[in-house]
């Protein structure tokens, strides 16, 4: 053999030290651990393979309900490890949502100024209702006229003085009066008592309606002194918590609300369902099989981002794998090598 030949051979010998050493140290950067035989590092194709399955099975998924979404939610049906939280903390936010707030969905609701309004519809609802008792047996409650009015006539029968039977002002006020009755045998003096308790009847009658003026997204729910805070304040209490949501799972996605705002009660239901159904177990298992891979393969950084696709980055890894183990058995590796006696080799080399 000439040396020409030789040299040649070293040259080989050298390269395929040099590539099989190379490729050695590429599994380790991936925080594989030493003690892993190539027979086990290909094992984990495997588990690469269930999980590209997983996740091949969750994005068919994905692309039926994003159909009946509004886009704004869309981002919460996305394979990474953030979607599937986004995902978990939409489907809570829906199932507490209160019955009432499918007809009442409003941004008049997501400001500090609807707690005034309700604690004011809850404070002149206690004024009305009992004063609605007291007075309704002799005066018709509905038809006490404004404050000002009451106020008038209040002023007319008490300022009259001895000749107020000469005075036109307090024959018109003694009219009023009377009319305001529904019971036959109430006498002047009577309403004159009951007259304050008017005053304040009608005075929080008005401010009462101011406050559903001031809210068009609460008229619907005024039916006076029938009117039911509960729900107003169950779908406050729930924009609160939207509002804690968004800060913790949704940070740089106001769309969100918007999506919560438009999106229709089937179409959340229908979501519900398919989470409850098909998507949990699904996602769970997933994340399961991610929070493994982590371990695995702990300097893979790309794993442990929480914004990463997840088919992009398994599908990254199995590259990777597959391409060094096939250098290393190309060099003749025997699998029941180990990871630890391949550096070991490259350090004698090196």
């Amino acid at each position: 053999m000439s040396s020409l030949e030789i040299n040649r051979l070293l040259q080989d010998k050298i390269l395929d030290e040099d590539t099989r050493a190379c490729a050695a140290k590429q599994l380790h950067n991936l925080g594989i651990s030493e003690l892993m035989t190539l027979e086990a590092i290909e094992f984990q194709l495997l588990e690469l393979n269930a999980v590209l399955a997983n996740c091949q099975q969750l994005q068919d998924s994905y692309a039926l309900i994003i159909a009946g979404l509004p886009s704004e939610l869309h981002v919460c049906l996305q394979g990474s490890a953030i979607s599937t939280e986004r995902l978990s903390a939409l489907v809570q936010l829906i199932q507490s949502a209160p019955q009432a707030l499918w007809s009442l969905r409003d941004d008049s609701f997501n400001c500090y100024e609807m707690d005034f309004r309700l604690s004011q519809l809850q404070l002149h609802l206690a004024i009305l209702k009992p004063l609605n008792k007291k007075l309704a047996p002799f005066v018709n409650t509905n038809a006490l006229g404004s404050t000002s009015t009451l106020r008038s006539i209040q002023c007319g029968l008490d300022n009259a003085g001895m000749f107020r039977w000469f005075s036109s002002k307090w024959r018109n006020a003694k009219q009023q009066a009377l009319s305001l009755t529904t019971h036959e045998q109430l006498k002047l003096d009577d309403i004159k008592l009951l007259l304050p308790a008017m005053i304040k009847y009608a005075n929080s009658q008005e401010c009462f309606d101011d406050l559903f003026e001031q809210a068009p997204s609460l008229t619907a729910c005024h039916q006076g002194l029938n009117t039911d805070v509960v729900p107003l304040l169950a779908v406050r209490e729930w924009y609160k918590d939207v509002e804690f949501v968004m800060a913790e799972h949704f940070v740089g996605e106001a769309g969100i609300l918007s999506g919560l705002s438009a999106i229709d009660k089937q179409g959340a239901d229908n979501l519900l369902d398919d989470y409850h159904v098909n998507l949990m177990t699904l996602v769970n298992n997933i994340n399961k099989q991610m929070n493994k891979l982590k371990l695995c393969f702990p300097d893979y950084l790309i794993l442990q981002q929480g914004d990463t696709d997840y088919v992009i980055a398994v599908t990254e890894l199995k590259t990777m794998l597959v391409n060094e183990l096939t250098v290393l058995k190309a060099s003749g590796i025997d699998s029941n090598t180990c990871l630890a006696e391949l550096l070991q080799a490259q350090s004698l080399n090196a």
